[in-house]
C-alpha cells in the first residue's frame, strides 16, 4: 500500500526532491553546502546510529539538476543528470533509487527494478530500492516476494519507515494488531511527522473497534497535513462509527475542500445524502465520481439509484444499463433496473427478466437474490392481475355492445301532432 517517500540518502532534509513516490509527508528540500553531507540527527531528535555517507559535490550538483528537470516534467533529462550523478559517485544510493523512479514514470519497469536493486548494492545499508521493488511486486499481486523484499528493507536498514509500514498493513490485515502498532510506532521514530504512518496506526485501531484512539490519531494527523483528504476521510468514518454523522459529513467535505476529486469522500457524501433522500445533492456527488472515474461501475449505479430518487426515470435506466453494458454480470445493476420497470415503468414481463438476470448473475448477496426471487413472484401476481382485469374489461365492453344492438327502438310521439 504505502511506499517510501522519496530521500537523498545522504541528507534526511533532501526528501522528495523530485517525488513522493507515497504521498506521505515530507520536510522542506534543502540542499548541501559542503563537498559531504554528514549524518545528523532524526525528525524525532534521536541520533542516526551512523554517519550518512558522504557525498561528492559533483554528484549533488547532478542530482540538483535532475530535480529541477524532473520538476519541469522533463524526464530524459533528469535520467541523464541522475546518471551522471551515479557516474561522479558509484556508490551514491540516491542516484539509483531516483533513477528507478524516473524509470517507472516512463513506464520502464524492468529498468526500474534494476535499479532498485542497485540501491543496496552500491549502498548496503540503505534499504529505500527495496521498499520500492517491494511495492512493485505487490502491484503485480506477487505478495510474498513482496513481503520478502519489506523484510530484507528492514534488515539492511532497521529504522526504514515504509517498509514497517507497509509490514504493518499486512499485520492489521490479518488481525495482527500489536505488530502493526510495533511497527508504526518504529515506522514513527524514523520520521515523527510521516502522516502515512498515523494513517495506517489509525486505520488499525479503526479495525480494532478502538475508535476514540483512532480520532486522536486522525487529529495529530491533521496537525501536521492539516488538508489531507485521506485523512479526513478516514476521520469521518469514526465520526459515522461514533454514531455522530453530522461530524462524519463535516470530514468528508473537508476531504472534498482539500481535493474536489477525492472518490471516497465523494462516494461518502452521496451515500448519506441519499439516506437522507437529498437526491439531487446525492446525484452530484456521484456524478463527480463518475467524471473522475468514468469506468467506476459503483458510482455509476449509485448515481443512477438517485437519479430515480429524483424521478428521472429516464437517466436511471440509462445509468443502470451503462453499468450492464460494462458490467453484464452485475446482479445489483439487474435488480435495480427490474425496480425500476416494475414500479415506476410499469413493464413487468421487462421487470421479471430483469430480476431473473440478478439471480443469474448475483451469486453471493442472499438478501439480493431473496429480493429478487420475492419481486418475480409479485410481478407474477400483478401480471396477472393485469390480464385478469383487462379480460374483464373487454367482456365489460363486449357485453355493452350487445346490450346496445339490443334495445328496442325509441317510442317517441311524431311531431306536431294535436291531441
Amino acid at each position: 500500500m504505502v511506499r517510501r517517500s522519496l530521500r537523498a540518502a545522504w541528507m534526511p532534509a533532501f526528501a522528495t526532491l523530485l517525488l513522493s513516490a507515497c504521498g506521505g509527508s515530507a520536510p522542506k528540500p534543502t540542499a548541501p553546502s559542503d563537498e559531504e553531507a554528514p549524518g545528523g540527527p532524526n525528525a524525532d531528535g534521536t541520533e542516526e546510529s551512523a554517519p550518512k555517507p558522504k557525498v561528492k559535490r559533483a554528484a549533488v550538483e547532478n542530482f540538483r539538476d535532475a530535480s529541477n528537470a524532473y520538476r519541469s516534467g522533463n524526464l530524459a533529462a533528469a535520467e541523464n543528470a541522475l546518471k551522471d550523478a551515479v557516474g561522479e559517485d558509484e556508490k551514491f544510493g540516491a542516484g539509483y533509487f531516483n533513477l528507478g523512479v524516473v524509470a517507472e514514470a516512463q513506464g520502464k519497469k524492468d529498468e526500474a527494478r534494476d535499479w532498485y536493486k542497485k540501491v543496496q548494492e552500491k549502498d548496503p545499508k540503505n534499504g529505500d530500492g527495496l521498499v520500492n521493488l517491494a511495492a512493485m511486486y505487490q502491484a503485480e499481486g506477487r505478495r510474498g516476494e513482496a513481503e520478502a523484499a519489506y523484510q530484507q528493507a528492514i534488515q539492511v536498514e532497521p529504522l526504514n519507515g515504509y517498509a514497517h509500514l507497509n509490514l504493518a498493513m499486512s499485520s492489521k490485515n490479518r488481525r495482527d494488531y500489536p505488530d502493526a502498532v510495533k511497527r508504526v510506532r518504529t515506522a514513527l521514530k524514523e520520521d515523527s511527522q510521516n502522516v502515512d504512518a498515523y494513517v495506517v496506526l489509525a486505520w488499525t485501531y479503526f479495525d480494532m473497534g478502538k475508535y476514540e484512539l483512532a480520532k486522536l490519531v486522525c487529529v495529530q494527523a491533521l496537525n501536521i497535513s492539516e488538508k489531507n483528504a485521506a485523512v479526513h476521510n478516514l476521520l469521518g468514518l469514526v465520526h459515522l462509527r461514533m454514531a455522530d454523522v453530522t461530524k462524519a459529513m463535516a470530514s468528508f467535505e473537508k476531504a472534498v475542500e482539500a481535493d474536489p476529486k477525492y472518490v471516497p469522500s465523494l462516494m461518502n457524501i452521496g451515500s448519506i445524502t441519499f439516506s437522507y433522500k437529498d437526491y439531487e445533492r446525492s446525484f452530484r456527488s456521484f456524478d463527480t465520481v463518475t467524471q473522475v472515474e468514468p469506468k467506476n461501475t459503483q458510482a455509476l449505479l449509485s448515481r443512477a439509484v438517485a437519479a430515480r430518487g429524483m424521478g428521472n426515470y429516464e437517466e436511471a435506466e440509462r445509468g443502470y444499463r451503462a453499468v450492464i453494458a460494462a458490467d453484464e454480470k452485475n446482479g445489483a445493476a439487474w435488480f435495480n433496473l427490474g425496480v425500476l420497470q416494475q414500479e415506476f415503468q410499469q413493464k413487468l414481463p421487462d421487470a421479471m427478466k430483469s430480476y431473473e438476470n440478478a439471480l443469474r448473475y448475483e451469486g453471493s448477496n442472499a438478501e439480493l437474490r431473496k429480493d429478487a426471487s420475492e419481486r418475480i413472484k409479485q410481478a407474477q401476481i400483478q401480471l396477472q392481475n393485469l390480464k385478469e382485469a383487462e379480460e374483464m374489461m373487454r367482456q365489460q365492453a363486449e357485453q355493452e355492445k350487445r346490450d346496445a344492438a339490443a334495445a328496442p327502438p325509441s317510442a317517441a310521439p311524431p311531431e306536431n301532432v294535436q291531441p
